[in-house]
């Protein structure tokens, strides 16, 4: 009897769970897909992204690639997107992969088993074991459905909403010699608060000059540590910065309501972070450590 009712609780667990991941899929309305997995030494190698792609598109996903011009909703939220990732576990005789589907904050939504097969041609390998991780994908009978609600409980949600960070009177920086802002703080400081506590500064607080930088564009090359000489330009809706021989995009940079301020979302890490264009015109970058400058070259 204990065995039996262990069973039925097990399926209905199951149950719920897969009906739970359809919801949330059906929830996003595009797949953003990198041209180059990190275990891949170059561009589309073996055609594997290429395939990526049109597995999802013949899913029912509307998918672009990272390089890609974004459709204008989606360049102003980019948490309308999952963004796949391909894992490769393969052993000397065996190549395997997975699937990971992440959101705009790198929280995984939906992972496949893993894929497989003993084919000796790498390409033929590859693109076997895809399709058979792509079962799981396959299966979920994805279609988009704009009435339910993107998740909006995490807590990087609660504090950073990157498309409008809240503003409560708080005088903007402009193209002038000289403004003010509230408090007696660094401007990074007066976003911190007005983009994580939506604008709770206390009224009539003393308030200090800030001269505006002097390079009004962020627009341009940097030095960025390991990346060497990158370069930011301007998207719609967002700002891309790109760097390496491969010329990849590792953050993306969004505006906020004062112009020398930023949110800049790296590639790698989950959590947004703020942007300040300096006096000087180079980045300086909230880091857990310590802000970093990353010099403008030109």
């Amino acid at each position: 009897m204990n065995k039996l009712f262990s069973t039925c609780f097990l399926f209905l667990l199951l149950s719920s769970s897969m009906s739970y991941g359809q919801k949330s899929i059906n929830s996003y309305k595009y797949i953003v897909v990198p041209k180059q997995f990190e275990f891949q030494k170059s561009t589309d190698q073996y055609q594997l992204n290429s395939l990526t792609k049109f597995l999802f598109e013949r899913a029912g996903f509307t998918v672009v690639f990272t390089d890609e011009g974004f459709p204008k909703d989606l360049a102003n939220d980019r948490c309308l997107a999952l963004n796949a990732s391909v894992n490769n576990a393969s052993s000397l005789f065996t190549t395997k992969l997975s699937i990971d589907l992440s959101d705009c904050y790198n929280q995984v939504v939906f992972s496949t088993e893993e894929g497989k097969s003993k084919e000796k041609d790498y390409k033929m390998a590859y693109h076997e074991a895809l399709r058979n991780a792509f079962v799981d994908l396959e299966n979920l009978k994805y279609a988009y459905d704009s009435t339910l609600a993107a998740d909006e409980n995490s807590i990087a949600y609660k504090k950073v909403k990157i498309e409008k960070p809240a503003v409560k009177e708080i005088v903007p920086i402009v193209a002038v010699k000289e403004v003010t802002v509230v408090k007696d703080i660094p401007p990074m400081e007066v976003a911190k608060q007005i983009v994580v506590n939506g604008g709770s500064e206390a009224e009539n607080e003393p308030v200090k000059s800030f001269v505006a930088p002097v390079v009004n564009s962020i627009e341009g090359k940097y030095f960025v540590d390991k990346w060497g000489e990158c370069e930011i330009s301007a998207k719609e809706g967002y700002y891309a910065f790109v760097g390496g021989d491969e010329k990849f995009e590792f953050a993306v940079i969004y505006k906020t309501t004062i112009p020398n301020l930023f949110i800049i979302k790296w590639a790698a890490f989950k959590q947004p972070r703020l942007l300040e264009l300096d006096l000087q015109g180079n980045l300086k970058v909230e880091d857990g450590s310590g802000d970093k400058i990353y010099k403008r070259v030109q």
